[in-house]
């Protein structure tokens, strides 16, 4: 029997779910190696001065998770990890460039569910031909989501998406066309810069700060471009981190109303706040599309996303559904449903709410003199301000080195110095030690350089 018992005075969050985290990085750090037998519960309750109750869920939660397993009468055991952890030493390169959730259990989560789905007959019904905005329960099933998350939505203007970059295309596609300006952020989202290149729009980036776009700048450049369309993302603006309070996200609505313009809200993180914010587009709702998608808070390969569209547009937009996919994959829509119906999704969105603020936690203690000074929403990604006298190419190629991924970020406008960075992305480390360790080889970059330029 092994005496290991983890240090959880470090870690955020639930002490059950703490318990769980540590558990997983020592079993990547090989402190705890398959095959070892944990104390029992009431025996770990005793050493880290936790009721029974917390531990017994941490080991529940633990063995859901594929960590480890309970033998009747032998005692409970470490298992092999899967998918298999790096450890120490890999020579393989850790991806901060990739913006994906952090693992939670979805895949057995939705294994689940559609195991379900064809045991009780569902799944004849769903290969058909369906309609193009989505199955109506499918719909309601979304808006009750939505409703969770304080966006008041009718389920006859919600529609059905392959993924939100979907919905952002065919949005677009009915207020913009080839050649027309649209606005976002200095710094914007990497699926706007390939649908600009592939439909011909211009993008015009506005200057912004750090709660996101700057209401006098956004009305001076409605003005002096003539745009008559708005992209953002005022929760966890990617690739800043930048979050917009109330007041603003007002502002912001009253500005595309003053221009006759249309707003495009991506909201793919909102669900990490919480409370919840206003989206600006309930602000303007009858210029407004709204975008939610269910990557972030489920799994990016179900592509699946719900659009929010003004009245006047409900007929172009069954159109654009019907030219561009016909439809969105009614199973995957139907696996969506059923977690909202059986809290499976408000389960996952907590856990990667968790996660999140763990892995913000550790970003915080590794680089903590880098960061900006503003206290920042937990998210799964964080922004890198460039030191003075560094240059964002010479970042990457050094980390690269160091066998990291780091990639810059979009600018639609010649940025500052000062204003220069690159956005770290926490989810796709697959443990918090892999996470750790990269960014302590980064703080060592960053330390090397300053070190250098007092020479």
């Amino acid at each position: 029997m092994t005496n290991w018992v983890p240090t959880l005075a470090s870690i955020e969050g639930p002490r059950y779910l703490a318990f769980v985290f540590a558990l997983e990085a020592d079993i990547a750090l090989g402190r705890v190696k398959p095959g070892m037998r944990l104390l029992p519960q009431r025996d770990m309750a005793q050493r880290l001065e936790l009721s029974v109750g917390t531990i017994s869920k941490a080991y529940a939660e633990a063995e859901q998770r594929g960590l480890i397993s309970g033998e009747v009468g032998r005692g409970t055991f470490v298992q092999r990890r899967r998918p298999e952890a790096r450890g120490p030493g890999s020579s393989e390169a850790i991806n901060l460039a990739l913006n994906v959730p952090p693992y939670t259990g979805e895949d057995d989560v939705i294994a689940s569910v559609l195991a379900d789905i064809a045991a009780d007959g569902e799944m004849s019904n769903l290969l058909g031909y369906l309609p193009h905005q989505g199955v109506l329960r499918h719909r309601e099933a979304m808006v009750t989501w939505l409703g969770s998350l304080g966006v008041s939505a009718d389920a006859d203007q919600l529609f059905i998406t392959h993924g939100g970059q979907h919905a952002l295309s065919i949005a677009l596609g009915m207020v913009a066309a080839s050649g027309d300006t649209v606005l976002t952020e200095s710094y914007t989202y990497s699926g706007m810069l390939a649908l600009s290149a592939q439909c011909g729009y211009r993008l015009h980036g506005v200057v912004t700060d750090s709660f996101g776009l700057i209401p006098e700048n956004l009305d001076r450049a409605f003005t002096e471009t003539k745009a008559r369309v708005l992209y953002c993302m005022p929760t966890l603006q990617t690739p800043t981190g930048s979050v917009m309070p109330p007041q603003r996200r007002q502002a912001i609505a009253e500005i595309v109303r003053k221009h006759d313009a249309y707003l495009l809200e991506d909201d793919a993180y909102g669900y990490l706040l919480s409370p919840p914010m206003p989206p600006v587009s309930q602000f303007v709702p009858e210029r407004s599309f709204y975008v939610v998608s269910f990557a972030k808070c489920l799994a990016p390969g179900l592509r699946i996303a719900a659009m929010i569209a003004p009245e006047a547009f409900r007929d172009r937009s069954i159109n654009a559904l019907r030219a561009t996919g016909w439809m969105a994959v009614p199973v995957m829509a139907e696996v969506v449903a059923r977690l909202i119906h059986n809290g499976g999704l408000t389960r996952q969105a907590k856990l990667k709410r968790e996660k999140a603020a763990l892995r913000d936690a550790i970003v915080r203690r590794v680089l903590k003199e880098w960061l900006p000074a503003a206290a920042a929403v937990p998210g799964f990604h964080r922004w890198l301000p460039l030191p003075a006298g560094r240059t964002l190419a010479a970042l990457i190629a050094q980390a690269a080195q160091a066998g990291i991924t780091l990639a810059p970020p979009g600018a639609l406008r010649r940025m500052e110095s000062e204003s220069l960075g690159v956005r770290l992305c926490l989810g796709a480390p697959t443990t918090e030690a892999d996470l750790e360790r990269a960014l302590i080889e980064i703080r060592r970059i960053l330390e090397m350089a300053e070190a250098i330029s007092f020479v």
